[in-house]
């Protein structure tokens, strides 16, 4: 059994924590990573209808269905050539964006009108899409350190249309300078990437234990920045794209002891762990839902909806 997950390329650590975690579904969830995944995009609603692109795309032979979660997204099943090629990629008609992160967004149900933050914005997949469903009403303010990948977000915002997010290149964990109480707040936090080994072949040999260590600090430092800077009946939706629980349920059950908070349902996906390790959590944390490349056909994705009390 862990022979095989040695035969992958996991290391030791790694292999036999999930082991622990999965049981024999370890091995179907590491070949899954083997595989890469399908191609998928979202219709950009600021720009065009979803039945107009549809129809669009379908006359040049592209095939695609459509993503459970996300009334805007599909997944190519038929891609006669690539579709960043086509016009209608071009100017901004839709974007290209993984099935497991365009929940998040969906998840928060920013409103027009909102005030909105993105707590870790670049290169904007998940800003566009809010933005889109506030239909470029309200305000988001996007933070990102990346130099580079915030260069890619203003093509990328630029190219959809979208005209109400301000673009901070400045770490969020300053965001309470700006003296503002945001009603939603997105954290799709900065994690070890252990659920896409797909794009990162190397990250299943050469991540540790400190990684997830450090990711952990950060994580909990930026959930204590948005729910101090999220109005009271706020929602803060937390997202990951790793498979490890102590960055997700560990860190949700940290948030639970140490602020006024709930957690509320989430429809797609599997429940989140409670006994990761064996350690007991809180019931409720399995309201937040994980995501896995062997059920889902997408990243190890992991998402909890938060709701500050008022």
């Amino acid at each position: 059994m862990l022979e095989r997950l040695f035969s992958l390329g996991y290391s030791k650590t790694f292999a036999e924590r999930y082991y622990q975690l999965w049981g024999e579904r370890a091995i179907r969830i590491a070949e899954a990573m083997e595989k890469p995944l399908p191609r998928c995009f979202r219709v950009n609603t600021l720009r065009t209808e979803i039945p107009k692109l549809t129809k669009l795309l379908n006359k040049k032979g592209f095939q695609f269905k459509r993503v459970p979660w996300a009334k805007e997204g599909f997944c190519l099943t038929r891609e006669p050539f690539s579709i960043t090629s086509t016009p209608e990629y071009l100017s901004g008609l839709l974007y290209i964006q993984e099935a497991s992160s365009m929940y998040p967004p969906v998840a928060l149900e920013p409103k027009p009108g909102e005030v909105v933050a993105d707590m870790a914005a670049a290169p904007g997949g998940k800003t566009s899409y809010m933005a889109q469903l506030m239909k470029n009403r309200g305000i988001i303010y996007a933070f990102d350190v990346g130099e580079d990948r915030l260069k890619e977000m203003r093509l990328n915002l630029s190219r959809l249309g979208v005209t109400n997010v301000v673009v901070f290149h400045k770490s969020s964990l300053y965001m309470g300078e700006l003296g503002i109480e945001f009603d939603k707040i997105l954290l799709d936090a900065p994690c070890t990437g252990s659920g896409t080994i797909h794009k990162n072949p190397e990250r299943k040999s050469n991540r540790t234990l400190d990684d997830i260590k450090f990711c952990q600090n950060l994580q909990m430092k930026m959930i204590k920045v948005a729910l101090e800077n999220l109005k009271k009946g706020g929602v803060l939706v937390y997202s990951t794209c790793s498979l490890e629980p102590e960055e997700n349920e560990f860190v949700i059950q940290w948030a639970i002891d140490n602020f006024d908070v709930e957690l509320l349902p989430l429809r797609y996906g599997e429940p989140a762990l409670i006994k990761p390790f064996g350690v007991e959590l809180n019931e409720e944390i399995s309201k937040a839902r994980r995501f896995y490349p062997d059920k889902h056909n997408t990243s190890g994705f992991f998402v909890a909806k938060i709701r500050k009390i008022e």
